[in-house]
């Protein structure tokens, strides 16, 4: 019995030493699980604040460089958060419409409800805002679509008689040679491809277009100039400059969209932009007085007096 009893003590002793040894190891086995856990953690954090969303590229916007440049020519390229900021930002595309001033949308101004010869600078302003960006693009000055108005009724027989009328090609070319720009009228191609051919050989051009034609991009719209700048063959796009639309104005679009379009009942259906040389330029007048609404990315160019304002507006 005694000896019965010594062993089940035995026994008994021997399961508590037993759980002491497991208890043991398990409370090792968890510390080891507690610090993974707590490294973990923290690895995880100094990725989350590595790749936090003031790092990340988000839809439409380019992630700010943090590092260092690995090239001269990096640290001279300039960083910024603006997607708008690319080549395309030296292009003038002045807006025409009273409703785009009231708003103060971005290259509308005061002659968006100028009065001009009994008209409304609105209604007829379209060639002449289409004019005032070539000049402003491609010279070393700029002017209001104001002062182009100016130019054109000196240099040529252009009036907007009663204030609908737009101003017609040929006094576009005369206006613009004045400037030292050279361009050429041409008729709608008859092939699509001669079309992208003679757009991607010049830096420009205007267009008249008609939702007559075409109504894809364009609708209610019997016949209005636009710019196109910057063909990309790879994309077979445009920049687009629409004086009366501020949606479309400064949008990159198909190219087919413009032949589609053209204006079929002109007797031209565009103007090439061929070059500009300075020594031709009689003109050399620069300077934005008017008041308007200036982007964000617009630097001024050398400022002279205003031909319509001499006395400048401020804001």
């Amino acid at each position: 019995m005694r000896r019965m009893i010594a062993i089940s003590l035995s026994c008994i002793l021997a399961l508590v030493a037993v759980s002491f040894v497991l208890l043991y190891r398990y409370r090792e086995k968890a510390d080891r699980l507690l610090m993974m856990t707590e490294e973990l953690t923290t690895s995880q954090q100094t990725i989350h604040e590595t790749e936090s969303p003031e790092g990340m590229t988000k839809p439409g916007k380019r992630p700010v460089a943090e590092s260092e440049p690995d090239s001269e020519s990096e640290s001279q390229a300039p960083q910024t958060e603006d997607p708008a900021l690319h080549a395309e930002d030296g292009i003038y595309t002045f807006l025409q419409g009273p409703v785009a001033w009231e708003s103060k949308a971005p290259w509308s101004g005061i002659w968006c409800e100028s009065e001009l010869d009994g008209g409304l600078f609105s209604v007829f302003g379209c060639g002449l805002c289409d004019l005032a960006g070539v000049y402003s693009s491609l010279t070393p000055y700029e002017c209001s679509p104001l002062d182009m108005y100016a130019l054109a009724r000196k240099v040529s027989d252009y009036a907007p008689g009663d204030g609908a009328g737009a101003i017609d090609w040929p006094y576009m070319v005369e206006t613009l040679e004045r400037t030292g720009i050279f361009a050429t009228l041409k008729n709608k191609d008859r092939s699509y491809k001669a079309f992208q051919k003679a757009i991607a050989d010049c830096p420009g051009a205007i267009v008249l277009i008609s939702s007559e034609d075409d109504d894809t991009y364009w609708q209610d719209t019997p016949g209005h100039y636009v710019n196109i700048w910057h063909y990309h063959p790879e994309t077979d796009q445009v920049f687009l400059g629409d004086s009366g639309n501020p949606k479309h104005n400064r949008q990159w679009i198909p190219l087919r969209y413009i032949y589609d379009a053209l204006a079929a009942d002109s007797a031209w259906q565009y103007l090439l932009i061929h070059s500009y040389d300075e020594e031709k330029n009689t003109w050399k007048y620069s300077g934005i007085h008017e008041k308007w609404t200036r982007p964000a990315y617009y630097r001024a160019k050398p400022e002279s007096r205003s031909l319509l304002m001499p006395v400048p507006e401020t804001e």
